[in-house]
């Protein structure tokens, strides 16, 4: 891969902010002086991007405790600012439980989007989310039964963006992934770049004529990254790419555009 640009990503809500707000916190500092919550701990993990979203972005969202991917709110409305223009439409594949990145676009770039999701149990939760927060007339949930784009929307659709943080891992690490998701949220084939294909060749057809595929990859995915760029290149799309870096992790972000 060529060089990519970096943008460096302030946390939302400083740890001294934080346990100020929502002395709950407090329990599970490890250390004072500076202030660090454990993140190694599940419960203080969600706690603390709950409160994120709720004081930094106006969400109040819930999540079950056991089993739902845990959404960063920082990461994934730092991914809409560099993608989506405003009062657009969208097609999100895999809203989750939480509904972030649809009531993020809702809220903040008062996008029209069309929310997917094939877990029944997350429907009704991402359902109950979007309520929560007044979202319901910009955002609706599909039940994408299993399938992608094809055969969940009419082929005559056609909107601005199609956007996913899509599943990049080909099995799950371990049975007590800190930040939860089921096999869905996690899990694609051959590294997790097939879902990515995937979304960009059934995704042409539903975008306007000046649309854009955007999804986000970790730096880290190595294999994934250098599949997809061979995958863009064989078939030369028009494609830019930024890194989002938020504390020592690197998101790339890829953006790519109809208009080729």
């Amino acid at each position: 891969m060529k060089e990519v640009p970096i943008i460096r990503i302030r946390d939302g809500l400083p740890i001294s902010l934080a346990i100020q707000k929502h002395p709950d916190l407090i329990p599970y500092l490890k250390s004072s002086c500076p202030p660090r919550i454990d993140f190694e701990n599940r419960k203080a993990l969600l706690l603390y991007n709950v409160y994120v979203a709720k004081d930094v972005y106006g969400l109040d969202i819930i999540l079950e405790q056991e089993r739902a991917l845990i959404p960063t709110p920082v990461l994934r409305y730092n991914f809409l600012l560099n993608v989506l223009k405003p009062n657009s439409t969208v097609i999100e594949l895999g809203t989750g439980a939480s509904a972030m990145i649809a009531m993020l676009a809702a809220k903040h770039f008062n996008a029209k989007v069309l929310a997917t999701e094939m877990d029944l149990s997350y429907i009704k939760m991402a359902k109950e989310n979007i309520v929560r927060n007044g979202l319901e007339n910009k955002i609706i949930v599909v039940d994408s039964k299993g399938s992608l784009l094809d055969n969940v929307f009419s082929d005559d659709l056609k909107v601005d963006y199609i956007i996913s943080n899509p599943p990049y891992y080909d099995k799950i690490l371990s049975p007590k992934i800190l930040w939860g998701g089921n096999e869905n949220e996690l899990v694609s084939a051959n590294h997790g770049e097939s879902f990515i294909f995937r979304m960009i060749r059934e995704g042409w057809k539903f975008l306007k004529s000046q649309g854009v595929i955007a999804f986000i990859v970790p730096k880290t995915r190595l294999e994934t990254l250098n599949r997809v760029e061979q995958y863009l290149k064989a078939f030369d799309y028009e494609r830019n790419i930024i890194g989002l870096q938020i504390g020592n992790r690197t998101r790339y972000v890829y953006r790519i555009s109809k208009n080729v």
